[in-house]
């Protein structure tokens, strides 16, 4: 979450010169064996929605190519693609931000598979307390506001619900997050817990938890990758 806005802001400053995004939250499976190289493991669902090239708009205009490209793509029976409008998706993406802003750290800070965060009561309450201020970022998001049932839909008890059953669904698996640290590559961290402390600070609250999150798995990222750097064999005629 946010790299539209991080790409408005260093490439598209100008609104008259914005490109019109078509955004989408894909549940197929797939695996990259190269450079722009995909393989479709496994059929599942899109959610598409046109986002509008200013976000203050009360009823934006889509561009005709950009009403093309959807209507293509919904019309394409293996992607099984849905239009949605930018609200809706909105939500659907916080729903899915905030399981990912509870799996994806705590399986990289304890080094384990989804499933290993189950039954564990010290997980529970660290997971309940970051959900807690997720939970209030979201409600209290201005682009939701007067949207019907956003209390119950983001309610704390529901998405540890939500929690609970991807981790139980995807016990065997382990996190992106997990293994960008494994690997010594950079995480997604500013763009999940990162997301909701930066939303937090413009509606006035602090995410003491999530800020710290964030900063215990940047931190041993870096960590990771100091101690790869220092194993990595050294040609002594390189040095030279």
């Amino acid at each position: 979450m946010g790299i539209i806005e991080e790409v408005n802001e260093q490439i598209f400053p100008n609104l008259e010169q914005r490109p019109q995004y078509l955004l989408g939250i894909i549940s197929h499976g797939v695996y990259r064996v190269g450079p722009f190289s995909i393989v479709h493991a496994g059929a599942g669902t899109i959610a598409m929605a046109i986002i509008p090239r200013n976000i203050e708009e009360i009823k934006p205009a889509s561009a005709p190519s950009a009403l093309y490209l959807l209507r293509t793509l919904t019309r394409s029976p293996v992607l099984a693609a849905v239009g949605f409008s930018p609200t809706d998706l909105l939500q659907l993406q916080l729903e899915k931000l905030a399981v990912n802003a509870i799996i994806n750290p705590l399986t990289a800070l304890y080094n384990c598979v989804n499933g290993g965060l189950l039954r564990q009561p010290s997980v529970s309450r660290v997971m309940r307390l970051l959900l807690a201020e997720i939970s209030l970022v979201i409600k209290s998001l201005p682009e939701l506001q007067g949207v019907p049932n956003l209390s119950v839909r983001f309610d704390i008890r529901r998405l540890e619900g939500e929690v609970i059953g991807i981790a139980t669904k995807t016990a065997v698996n382990r996190s992106s997050t997990l293994e960008d640290v494994r690997r010594g590559g950079p995480t997604e961290m500013e763009y999940l817990t990162g997301y909701i402390v930066r939303r937090g600070e413009q509606v006035g609250l602090q995410c003491v938890m999530n800020y710290m999150m964030k900063h215990l798995v940047l931190a041993k990222e870096k960590m990771r990758r100091e101690r790869r750097q220092r194993l990595l064999p050294i040609d002594k005629d390189d040095v030279d």
